[in-house]
């Protein structure tokens, strides 16, 4: 129940943003006030020079547990708790407006090199549990990044012998058995120099999208978007306005199906969606509700209980909340610097532990991939080849790759 919840949250928090984001852009509906409202929150994103986003269940132990035993879905206690606690953390900061910032081009020219994050923005993402303990953190700062995590403080959280779990640790090198006992470790950002291929192979180049493909689809987005969407003002709670934003859930997905259906040709992950709504979209309106601080947007509430009809009157709200101008994210003072070596050695008994795809044994060395199964992993655009290679190269075999490929596509 809590993976499915994550990806429910997770797809909740992509859809909520890119439908009221699309408002921002969205002329004709300045006429309606709260739409007005909604639009200029979403113009003061970028505006400032750091930005974060915590996603988190809003609800106690008790009341996910309710839900489960409404929906048919029973959630132990152990779980419930957890869900209750975890909360996912993104935070990002520049020296700059981050609406200013670029993309930088790779290294290499004519080598269809993917775009790279300008090095000047800093990022975190963070994973905490009961009582804001980290549980994971990942950082990068100046084209480095740095990483930890709390293996037993996680066990704790799932309500398992940490323990049991520590020897896990048993085994790694120093640095990262220590690592995932919540010390920092720090490695270069960049991809490890000559990993991106082999034999001189050019990296397959990222699909590219006709100018006027993109216009066309931003004007047929913006159009659905003015025509599905409705709000509405629910007055002030807790010093903010609240304001619900409706929409019917199967006819706006099949308009936006219908939206990116011509650029299949040229993105091929977009072959892979249905023509149509799925049967498990529901064919009712679904509300997400905006609340706005001194007109900035300062959270997105979504109530999962509209995806199941079981649910009733039970309720299980997901919350994102934003903040604008937030500490800007440093670098962790005494990280111990990971090699090369380090970095392959534990991808390498990753890959191992997992007995998937061909990896190898203690030594972490991966069966070579094969140019078709090169071919078959970047045909679908999820990946490059310069990353398949880099994940061969760190001891990931050819399923490993694969799974990889179809999580990020």
């Amino acid at each position: 129940m809590i993976r499915r919840s994550a990806r429910t949250a997770l797809a909740t928090a992509a859809c909520g943003a890119v439908l009221a984001g699309g408002l921002a852009a969205c002329g004709t509906v300045q006429q309606l006030n709260a739409a007005d409202k909604v639009s200029k929150a979403f113009e003061t994103f970028g505006s400032g020079k750091s930005f974060s986003a915590k996603l988190s269940v809003d609800a106690t132990a008790a009341q996910i547990e309710a839900f489960g035993a409404a929906t048919g879905e029973e959630i132990d206690k152990d779980s419930a708790a957890a869900l209750a606690a975890v909360s996912l953390s993104i935070a990002f900061s520049a020296d700059k407006p981050l609406k200013d910032i670029q993309p930088t081009k790779g290294s290499g020219s004519g080598n269809g090199a993917p775009t790279a994050a300008d090095p000047s923005v800093s990022a975190s993402y963070t994973l905490t549990g009961k009582g804001g303990a980290p549980l994971a953190e990942l950082r990068q700062v100046g084209g480095k990044a740095y990483a930890r995590g709390d293996l037993a403080g996680f066990a704790k959280l799932v309500g398992q012998n940490a323990a049991e779990v520590e020897g896990l640790a048993e085994g790694l090198p120093a640095p990262l058995g220590n690592a995932l006992k919540g010390q920092w470790v720090s490695f270069d950002a960049k991809a490890p120099e000559g990993a991106g291929g082999t034999g001189g192979a050019a990296a397959t180049p990222k699909p590219t999208l006709d100018p006027k493909a993109a216009e066309n689809l931003n004007a047929s987005l913006k159009d659905i978007l003015t025509r599905d969407l409705s709000f509405e003002e629910k007055g002030k709670q807790d010093g903010k306005d609240r304001i619900t934003v409706t929409a019917p859930a199967r006819k706006l997905t099949d308009d936006l199906l219908k939206a990116v259906e011509p650029l299949a040709k040229d993105i091929p992950n977009l072959a892979k969606l249905p023509k149509s709504a799925p049967a498990k979209v529901p064919d009712r309106p679904l509300a997400l509700d905006l609340y706005l601080d001194g007109g900035a947007l300062s959270a997105v509430t979504f109530d999962l209980a509209q995806l199941e009809e079981k649910a009733g009157g039970t309720p299980l709200p997901l919350r994102i909340a934003f903040g604008h101008d937030t500490p800007a994210v440093q670098a962790p003072a005494g990280a111990t610097e990971l090699s090369s070596e380090d970095i392959g050695g534990l991808f390498g008994q990753l890959a191992a532990a997992g007995g998937a795809g061909g990896a190898g044994g203690a030594a972490g060395a991966a069966a070579p991939l094969t140019d078709a199964q090169i071919k078959e992993l970047t045909r679908d655009g999820a990946m490059t080849e310069e990353q398949v290679r880099l994940y061969n190269s760190l001891g990931l075999g050819y399923q490993d790759i694969k799974d990889l490929a179809d999580l990020k596509a």
